[in-house]
């Protein structure tokens, strides 16, 4: 199964189990309408329609989904191709996924978009014929979840001051806990299941009768045991000392859940998790820790003029909360992309010139298997996991950062996987 398709039918798997929708108002490499082109050439990877009966009569879909292979990062370029789908099917929401990450956008009918508005999430079946939800999904962009997401975290943070009157920075320590405890639980849950206040219930009731069943006396409350899985879960990346525990009450715990539970986290997009994780950092620590945050803008200048290049080794002896990690790597990743996708160009340059289109149809497969290898074989330069990968090199061996202060040496780590940039090492000194 090429990457591409294993990644559309785990994305089918996520629309029935997570959304309700049945496979009969979905359907796959459906040909989309193209009057610009005069022929409807353009097929869209998924296309769901609001039920059974508008597919089969073959009327304006709900939402249309491009599916890139799990080592794919998604380019501007892939999001335009697939509005113009989106829009050529008159849908209302466009989904772009490679699993890792999956971005959600509204339509805007009647013209091509110069910018894309990104929103927070499709409709599920039961709301799908809900014109009044549908609207109100629409209008739910992610500048908004940005600021909803940072003001929750500040919410969560006055749980804890009034219930268990820890510092500033102890509260922010907690959060941080629960946010792992959260990834770990979404990560692992191949259908996106989302922890929630009635899924840790759940969790903990079944534990509690599995123990009672084998006589199992456990003195540890079930969310320091979910805690211990998450510490497991990071061991790598030193986020948790080893005898570390959460050190707020149960009933603080789940009343932060109840409130983070409106988000999935595997699937929310890093720059929300990201910028939101950034502006509670900054208000966190603005006292204090103040002097461990540099200005974004001024970070962004210093990179800028710094220019680093890959296969450069890159050091922030005084890295507080990993700004200029985070964009150091982000600049050179953005360039190890460009590059890659005028290899692609090229390729496409070199093989779908003028001789093609007189190519026999076998030809023509032979071609297309040629490319789909090189490409595949590019892809995997950007694929986290493969060890001899250039986004691999980048992330494992020329990011570095040290800090005297251990708290912050942590946050850095923790602000690092919130914008999913790889694995960096940043220590205490």
């Amino acid at each position: 199964m090429k990457p591409e398709e294993e990644v559309r039918q785990k994305y089918i798997c996520r629309l029935v189990d997570s959304y309700g929708y049945s496979l009969d108002q979905m359907d796959q490499e459906r040909q989309v309408n193209n009057s610009q082109r005069g022929r409807g050439a353009s097929r869209a990877d998924i296309v769901i329609w609001r039920n059974k009966k508008d597919r089969e009569e073959n009327n304006d879909a709900l939402i249309v989904v491009e599916c890139k292979a799990e080592s794919v990062t998604i380019r501007k370029e892939d999001y335009f191709q697939g509005m113009n789908y989106a829009s050529w099917a008159h849908a209302d929401f466009f989904v772009t996924t490679n699993l890792k990450e999956t971005r959600i956008f509204k339509v805007v009918k009647g013209k091509i978009p110069d910018k894309l508005d990104e929103i927070v999430d499709i409709p599920n079946a039961s709301k799908a014929n809900n014109q009044k939800e549908i609207e109100k999904l629409l209008k739910q962009t992610k500048a908004f979840t940005r600021d909803e997401f940072s003001k929750l975290l500040f919410k969560c943070h006055n749980i804890i001051r009034n219930n268990d009157k820890l510092s500033p920075e102890a509260a922010f320590d907690e959060i941080s806990k629960i946010l792992f405890i959260k990834i770990r639980y979404e990560r692992s849950n191949s259908d996106s299941q989302i922890f929630s206040a009635e899924r840790f219930t759940a969790l903990k009731k079944s534990r509690e009768e599995y123990n009672k069943e084998m006589n199992i006396k456990d003195e540890k409350p079930f969310y320091q045991h979910l805690f211990d899985l998450t510490k497991q879960e990071f061991v790598h990346d030193h986020l948790f000392d080893d005898n570390a525990k959460i050190e707020i009450r149960e009933n603080s715990f789940e009343q932060i859940v109840k409130e983070l539970e409106i988000y999935n986290l595997s699937t929310t997009s890093d720059d929300v998790k990201g910028i939101a994780f950034e502006r509670f950092l900054g208000k966190t620590f603005r006292g204090e820790l103040g002097q461990f945050f540099t200005p974004r803008t001024i970070v962004d200048f210093m990179v800028s003029v710094l220019d680093p290049q890959e296969g450069e080794l890159v050091c922030d002896p005084c890295c507080g909360s990993g700004g200029f990690l985070i964009k150091a790597f982000e600049y050179v990743r953005e360039k190890i992309e460009k590059d890659i996708e005028q290899q692609k160009e090229n390729i496409k340059a070199q093989f779908y010139g003028d001789d093609y289109d007189n190519m026999s149809d076998k030809q023509k497969q032979e071609v297309e298997a040629e490319v789909a290898q090189t490409f595949s074989y590019l892809n995997e330069e950007l694929n986290i996991n493969n060890e001899k990968g250039r986004l691999r090199s980048l992330s494992f061996d020329c990011i570095y950062g040290t800090d005297a202060n251990p708290r912050m040496a942590r946050t850095a780590k923790m602000n690092m996987i919130m914008h999913g940039d790889g694995q960096w090492w940043c220590t205490s000194s």
